[in-house]
């Protein structure tokens, strides 16, 4: 566990509160695994070659995002080094931002299929990275800086209905330690939503606009942990479990991490 205040910075609107499960209505991916209450698995990716190919690539993507965003990152960049060819120019991370938001599967350095069966194997049945509710089929780069508040607030990504019913990946790129990685409240996915007290809409968090509602209090303390994936591995969690807010505590790694979602196939 460590000691932060998930909620600071977060505002909007709070939604009136009831005692609903949302996983109690939904598929629930983890059912059945050995890691089911805490609904998250720290496990071995996809092998020394694939996982190599695939965090270089991202990384190449990175890069080609600065270049586009008119900033000099050639072939041998560091990715972690990000934050000190940025600066502080939010205005430049942005555009960078909008380049790494979103990529089609396509782009994905190696087949997203073999990501699909390493992740329907921990979680013991058939998944796709095709969004059933969108038809979408895409992943992101998180991009978060030491010192900023580049991270989402705390949140579920099922109070977002396009995001019920799957499963989240967080793959390190570059960065990722115990300092920087995504935190998350281990059991959280099975409590009622009376327990957190949330934004009724997208929240406004540090002062910046977030399509996530964001939670601003809780009824109960909150023992937040980080997992923290090595480079050959992969955190694999439900997107019901309370997680986000920690911010980047490394002295001089921007965090960069794979992030993208399955469903039941």
């Amino acid at each position: 566990m460590f000691d932060l205040n998930l909620f600071a910075g977060v505002e909007g609107p709070s939604l009136p509160a009831d005692d609903q499960v949302l996983l109690a209505a939904d598929p629930d991916l983890t059912a059945g695994t050995p890691w089911a209450a805490a609904g998250f698995v720290v496990a071995p990716w996809l092998g020394a070659g694939p996982t190599g190919a695939l965090r270089a690539g991202l990384a190449g993507l990175l890069r080609t995002a600065l270049r586009r965003a008119g900033l000099d990152a050639p072939d041998d960049f560091d990715v972690a080094h990000y934050h000190r060819l940025i600066a502080g120019d939010q205005a430049r991370h942005l555009a960078v931002i909008a380049h790494t938001k979103e990529y089609s599967l396509e782009e994905l350095p190696v087949p997203a299929g073999l990501l699909e069966a390493r992740v329907g194997a921990l979680c013991g049945r058939p998944v796709q990275a095709r969004n059933p509710h969108t038809r979408e089929q895409v992943f992101h780069l998180r991009i978060v800086r030491p010192g900023r508040a580049d991270h989402n607030p705390l949140h579920r990504d099922a109070w977002m209905p396009r995001y019920r019913g799957a499963l989240n990946i967080y793959a390190p790129v570059a960065g990722s330690t115990a300092a920087s990685s995504l935190s998350l409240v281990p059991g959280s996915h099975h409590w009622p939503e009376s327990v957190v007290e949330r934004t009724a809409a997208g929240a406004l968090y540090h002062g910046a606009p977030y399509r996530v509602p964001g939670a601003k209090s809780s009824r109960v303390p909150l023992a937040a942990v980080r997992p923290h994936p090595g480079p050959d591995e992969v955190l694999v969690f439900s997107p019901y479990l309370l997680h986000g807010g920690a911010a980047n505590h490394n002295e001089d790694a921007t965090r960069i991490s794979l992030e993208m979602r399955f469903w039941q196939a």
